[in-house]
Formats: C-alpha cells, sequence, structure tokens
C-alpha cells in the first residue's frame, strides 16, 4: 500500500498535474507555519491550560466570590490568608474580577518591578473613567505613550536634583509659615488645637507653588474649592462597589454622576489655574513651575493637535489630552496632598503618643544643627533618627494598604502559576509592613529598627513597579522637612482635661481599609527662645 502511494505520488509529481501537487503541497506547510509561529494565541492557550491555578482560598460563592469573607478589614484577612496561602495567591472580588495579592517583596519585585511592562497597567470601571476624565489624570491612565510622556517629564520637573534646586525655597518659606500658625494657635490653652487646616493649607500650598506657582491663605475661596475637590475626590473615589459588580453598574449612576461632577470642577477650577500660567507666559513672565515647564514641552502642528515635542506623541487624542491640562496637574495636588497630609497628620498622633521620641529626635538636632538656624531640606544625612521615624511612620501607618492596583492585558505565567488576563494586582502593605520575620515586635512603633537598616526597600507607602508615585522624592522631601522643623520647634504634647490631666491622643485605627489619621487635639510647646524670631526672618 505505501509503495502505491508513492508511485501515486511520482507520477502526479511529474505529470502534467504536478504543479496543482507542488501548489498544495506549499499551500500545506504555509498553513502549518502560520498555525505554529503566525498565531501563537492557541498554544499560548494550550499552554495555560497546563499551568497550576494560584492558590486561592476558601469560601468563595457564586456572583458575590470571596466578598462575603474578606470582611470590613481586607488587608487583615489577605495577611492572615497569607501565612497558609504562601507569598501569592488570588481572590474573587465580585463577579467577575480576579485580585492577584502580592504577599511577599520577592514576588513584588519579581512581578510589579522587573515585570513593569507587562503588569503596569490599570483596572478601568466606569466610575474610574468617570472621575479620572477618561484617564486624563496620569496615575489612574492606562498604560500607553500618554502615561510615558508624563512619567518622562514628571521625572525631569520635579526630581530629587529639581527640587533642591529650583524648589527648596518653597519647602523653607512654608514651613515657616506652618510653624508660625501652630505657635500662634497651639499653645494657647489646655485644650490645644486640631492642626488638620494647617497641616492641609501648608501641604496645598508647597504642591500648588510647585505645579502653577501659585499659593493661598485659608480664606481664599480658590483654596476652599480645591480643599473641597480634594475631599470629593477622595470620598468619590472609594465607592468601588461597581467595579466588584459591573452588571450593576446602571444602580450606581448616582456615584458616576458625582464623579462627572468632580471632574467637571477639576477642569474649572484647575483649567482657571492653567491659563493663567499662559497668560503670564504670553506676557513674557514666565513662573518657575512643573505647568510652565510641561506647556513649554508641547507644539501644536498646522491641525492644532498636540505633540510632546520629544517623542512627538500626540496628546490630542480623543480626549483631548495634554500634558499640561487640568486633571493633569490636579492629580499632584489629590495624590501628594493626600498621601503627605496623612503622614504628617498620623505623625503628630504618634509623636504625642510618645514623647520620648521627640525628646530623643530633638537631642539629635540640637547636637547636629543646633538651635540657631532651622534645619533644612539638605540636613538629611546629619538627622539619621529623624530620618528613621519617617521611615517608620511610613511602615507603620502608610497612606493605603493597597495602593491603585496594577493590571496584566493578557494571560502571564509566574512561577508555574496561570495569571489570568486583566487580573486585579494589589500589594498587601499590611502583610509586607507588619511581617515579623522583617520587622520584629511589627505593631511596636520603633523608629530605632532602622537605623542599622541594610539597602533593601523599607517601606512600600509609594507603591511599586512603573506606576510608583512619580512625586515619591516631593513627598520625602516635604515630609521630612517638615518633621525636623516642627521637632526643632515643638514639643508636641496631647490637650489637657479640666482636671489637667493629659487626653489619650488616639492613632490611625489599623482596621479601616484606608489608615486615615483621626482628627486631634494637640499642643504646640515652643522648645527654645529662638522659635518666632527664626520663623519670622
Amino acid at each position: 500500500m505505501t509503495d502505491a502511494l508513492t508511485t501515486l505520488s511520482v507520477d502526479w509529481c511529474t505529470g502534467r498535474n504536478g504543479i496543482f501537487v507542488i501548489a498544495a503541497a506549499a499551500a500545506v506547510v504555509t498553513g502549518v507555519f502560520v498555525a505554529n509561529h503566525l498565531n501563537p494565541a492557541d498554544k499560548d492557550a494550550e499552554r495555560f491550560k497546563k499551568l497550576a491555578k494560584l492558590p486561592s482560598p476558601p469560601g468563595a460563592v457564586p456572583i458575590l466570590g470571596h466578598l462575603l469573607v474578606v470582611g470590613t478589614s481586607p488587608h487583615l484577612k489577605f495577611s492572615e490568608w497569607g501565612k497558609t496561602l504562601g507569598p501569592i495567591f488570588a481572590v474573587k472580588m465580585g463577579s467577575s474580577r480576579t485580585w492577584v495579592v502580592h504577599n511577599s517583596p520577592d514576588v513584588v519585585r519579581d512581578i510589579l518591578d522587573r515585570r513593569g511592562a507587562t503588569f503596569s497597567d490599570r483596572v478601568q470601571t466606569h466610575l474610574l473613567e468617570a472621575i479620572s476624565g477618561n484617564g486624563d489624570m496620569f496615575f489612574m491612565s492606562a498604560n500607553g505613550p500618554y502615561l510615558r510622556a508624563w512619567r518622562k517629564h514628571t521625572n525631569n520637573t520635579i526630581s530629587k536634583t529639581r527640587l533642591e534646586k529650583d524648589y527648596s525655597n518653597i519647602f523653607k518659606s512654608e514651613t515657616k509659615r506652618l510653624l508660625l500658625n501652630l505657635l500662634e494657635r497651639g499653645n494657647v490653652g489646655p485644650e490645644g488645637i486640631d492642626p488638620f487646616d494647617d497641616v492641609y493649607l501648608y501641604v496645598i500650598n508647597v504642591i500648588s507653588l510647585i505645579v502653577f506657582g501659585k499659593n493661598f491663605t485659608k480664606d481664599d475661596a480658590d483654596y476652599r474649592q480645591v480643599l473641597q475637590i480634594t475631599i470629593d475626590f477622595i470620598q468619590v473615589g472609594s465607592k468601588v462597589l461597581e467595579e466588584f459588580f459591573p452588571f450593576l453598574s446602571p444602580l450606581y449612576r448616582g456615584a458616576i454622576g458625582r464623579a462627572a461632577k468632580v471632574q467637571f470642577e477639576i477642569q474649572q477650577v484647575f483649567g482657571r489655574f492653567v491659563d493663567e500660567v499662559k497668560q503670564d507666559m504670553k506676557e513674557g513672565n514666565e513662573r518657575n513651575c512643573a505647568c510652565n515647564e510641561y506647556l513649554k514641552a508641547q507644539e501644536t502642528d498646522e491641525e492644532g493637535h498636540l505633540y510632546d515635542k520629544a517623542s512627538k506623541f500626540w496628546l490630542g487624542g480623543c480626549y483631548g489630552r495634554t500634558l499640561c491640562g487640568p486633571g493633569g496637574c490636579a492629580s499632584f495636588i489629590f495624590a501628594g496632598a493626600d498621601t503627605s497630609a496623612i503622614a504628617l497628620l498620623g505623625g503628630m498622633s504618634m509623636l504625642a503618643r510618645q514623647p520620648e521620641i521627640q525628646d530623643r529626635a530633638f537631642a539629635e538636632i540640637k547636637a547636629n544643627i543646633g538651635l540657631d538656624r532651622l534645619p533644612n531640606d539638605m540636613d538629611e544625612s546629619s538627622l539619621p533618627y529623624t530620618n528613621a521615624i519617617i521611615t517608620e511612620l511610613l511602615r507603620f501607618r502608610p497612606p493605603s494598604w493597597f495602593g491603585i492596583p496594577h493590571s496584566n492585558l493578557y494571560d502571564e505565567e509566574y512561577n508555574g502559576y496561570h495569571i489570568p488576563a486583566n487580573s486585579a494586582h494589589v500589594i498587601n502593605v499590611h502583610g509586607l509592613h507588619f511581617d515579623p520575620d522583617t520587622y520584629p515586635d511589627p505593631y511596636a512603633f520603633k523608629p530605632e529598627r532602622h537605623l542599622d537598616a541594610d539597602n533593601t526597600r523599607q517601606h512600600y507607602a509609594f507603591g511599586a513597579g512603573r506606576r510608583i508615585c512619580p512625586g515619591a522624592f516631593l513627598a520625602e522631601k516635604l515630609i521630612f522637612t517638615t518633621l525636623a522643623r516642627l521637632l526643632w520647634a515643638f514639643r508636641i504634647e496631647p490637650s489637657l482635661d479640666a482636671q489637667g490631666n493629659p487626653v489619650e491622643v488616639p492613632m490611625p485605627d489599623i482596621t479601616k481599609p484606608t489608615p486615615i489619621p483621626p482628627r486631634i487635639n494637640v499642643r504646640f510647646v515652643p522648645r527654645h527662645d529662638n522659635v518666632e524670631r527664626l520663623c519670622r526672618a
């Protein structure tokens, strides 16, 4: 039978029909090549089917997934599950979304740091699209040219070198204003003061001066608008149920409508700030601010399309994006004000509770800086214990237990596990920051634990990978300068009750999904006679 087939094949190939046989054979070979090389999706699908599924905790139910067992403190539950499931596992949050929980530094480094090109997208929902202006706010935008252009210019504009060279005077002048406000209000009676308004005014002013070259007083209408928009943005952004239940999105049109309203206010208020910078540029009065640099980094073609000069990336797009759009500039205010204000208010709470830490820091400042000048942003290397306080603060009560989730567009593999496409990747900051193997006695506030630390990352307060906060240098410099000057100037003490006894200062509740500091009343008692004189100089 084989011989007959061979003879028939030879006859056909050598006969007048040979050309058709050869063509058919070529087509078969080409088809096999295409199937194997030009269309790898099927092969990948088969490969992913053979991979193990990520470990997952018990208790998932249809539609709801793990929502019922996660509870109101998901970070604590994730840390508990991590003890049995290991450093990476998956939970089903609602009807369609898989959360991949990163519960160890190795997983964060391997996936988010080393494979950032693959795992740096954002989870997109109707609510996030509405509040971010369809991704115009860079920390919520999808991975792509717009984000890369933003990051490149941001890294150049507010780098550590640029902050020290161009904006150091802002930190110095604004901290003096803060210290004077606290001096005038914070030592007038036993009841003390709530420093919330003072801290937010200070933080917003520092960031606004760097971004827009513009600052405010507490009575400015512009400031009240910015503060209210910041609060509204944070509140609306916390309405995440729609992400877990996409099929219920019509029921959440109220939240989406509020998000759209906040975005409209962002465009109106921050758009006016951008226009003020533009007008000064036209009049030859350029401001020393990031907005001015972003505007200069753009150019317009003959059809009116905006391009990034360096990459020639079209910024206009279908959403009218620009490097210096209101949403993009507002991102700095929201991200920076939230992170820095939470850290400073939390720091005041912890320092008032542990006066021995304040005394040790003041002794270091007095020995290395003296009392004849204020500490500044260039003194970091001279004040290791003050730096350790900040590191411990960001470990102990970071601004968020999760941050904004990353996402992967396509199916991926990690250590033999299949990671489904469009998974949400969350860093369980609580699990990393309270690991007793890394931080012995993790629930104690001990700055000294960081004095002899090696060069490994000490906290994840600013995220990781390509989505790490681009303003981390700004936040660190702001927090250091402020805290060093507060410790130089004051003893932060609890308020006193009617009998003259100290009132216990609460600290941020670790069970809450977001460790926002509670409102507190404390007293700011001057440590020496130079405080007012040098702050007014």
